[in-house]
């Protein structure tokens, strides 16, 4: 377990798994399915903040076991392909905690709890993009490989070379 900013967020997080650099997604995490076809990797943003000064907020990136379902255990690429959709939304997490931190320094008092609404909702948005490209793409092997090497370098500073 960790530290929580209140109840609420210990409410919202209680059955979800949120992102660390160790945590490793596992088939036992998906629910069976025999009503769907393939695999599917529900996660989210999850945030909480508050706008007077200073501004407090934080977020993390959580994957949801109860809304996540698998059909085949034995394709070991679809384990992957739901990290690496677990590790992008992280990438737009922090991106998000770096416009926050903009605006923390700026000293700016006029922002509203709907301004970071919604800008949960367009670093999300963001990332969603990303994602739909990747499911619309012919070769998705490449693609997720690519989205893969960003996430390295992003979360963890790892580059070919190392």
């Amino acid at each position: 377990m960790g530290y929580y900013y209140d109840f609420l967020e210990y409410w919202t997080l209680r059955d979800k798994i949120v992102w660390t650099k160790t945590t490793k997604l596992k088939w036992s995490d998906f629910h069976k399915s025999d009503d769907e076809i393939g695999l599917y990797a529900k996660v989210g943003l999850s945030s909480r903040y508050n706008v007077n000064d200073p501004i407090l907020f934080r977020s993390k990136t959580v994957f949801i076991p109860k809304e996540s379902y698998v059909t085949d255990t034995t394709i070991s690429a679809d384990l992957r392909v739901a990290q690496a959709k677990f590790d992008l939304l992280e990438v737009f997490r922090r991106k998000m905690e770096s416009e926050v931190d903009s605006i923390r320094k700026s000293n700016n008092n006029q922002y509203k709890p709907s301004d970071f609404k919604k800008m949960n909702r367009r670093y999300y948005e963001m990332f969603d993009t990303i994602w739909q490209k990747f499911k619309d793409s012919e070769d998705r092997l490449e693609k997720l490989e690519r989205i893969e090497k960003m996430v390295n370098l992003k979360l963890y500073n790892i580059t070919e070379s190392n």
